[in-house]
Order: structure tokens, then sequence, then C-alpha cells
């Protein structure tokens, strides 16, 4: 479902990385999904889950699970070279993105800063309409 929102949003190839991201970090290939012969520009951890995490446990709990997710996002984006990027849904909600750069556009998203930890969060659609992120070079 993800990868097809992808390909709908941006019109790129996006495909399932072998292995779903257990390849070594050499072959650049650490995370979840990526576009086939070009320069991923991102590192992109997907997360389909039954359950709600965004909720107070972010501040509450002790490894809250969608800041666990964003900490395998930002670690396969450093042994590739690449920014992290999570996308994650709960069933039947809608497709979310967390991302770490700063928000230009006007749309609805929220900061989560835990640790050394910094993470926005909006709907896919609405960060890819409003900041238009470059996948590729």
């Amino acid at each position: 479902m993800v990868k097809k929102e992808l390909i709908r949003l941006t019109g790129l190839g996006f495909q399932r990385v072998p292995g779903s991201g257990a390849l070594a970090p050499v072959h650049g290939l650490k995370a979840d999904i990526y576009v086939p012969n070009e320069k991923n520009l991102y590192a992109i951890e997907v997360k389909h889950y039954k359950e709600d995490h965004l909720t107070s446990s972010i501040i509450t709990g002790k490894n809250p699970q969608v800041l666990e997710w964003w900490k395998q996002a930002v670690r396969q984006g450093e042994q590739t070279d690449k920014k992290p990027l999570l996308i994650f849904k709960f069933d039947r909600s809608k497709i979310f993105v967390g991302f770490e750069s700063i928000v230009t556009g006007t749309y609805r998203y929220i900061t989560i800063s835990v640790d050394d930890y910094l993470l926005n969060v909006a709907l896919l659609e609405d960060w890819v309409t409003n900041e238009k992120p470059e996948f590729i070079k």
C-alpha cells in the first residue's frame, strides 16, 4: 500500500528492497523501499501496525514505538549516507510520514522531541504535496 501511494504521489518506480532491508550497508539498500537504478536520497523505513502509536506514550513511555521506528530509520540513513524517512500506518488509518527536515509548507504536522531525536509527523500526501521532496538525484 505504501509503495503504491508513493508511486501515485511521485510518479517514481518505487520497489521493495530485496530481503526487506536485510542487506549489508555496503549495498546502499538498508531500508524498505527504494527506486531501482537511481541515486536514492532517503532511507525509507516502512511500518504497518494494528494499533495507533501516536499517543501520550511518546512522552510517558520508556521506549515509545514511534521513537524506536525513527531510531531505526536514522540508523539506516547513517549507514547508507541518506536522509531518514519513516512512513507508517495503522489498521484503517491514513499513511503518515516522519521526517527531520524543516517544514516549509502550510499543512498539519506535529513535532516530537524526545531525548536527542527530533521528528516531524504529517500525512504522507500532505508532506509530498506541500514540500515536494526530491527522492532521487
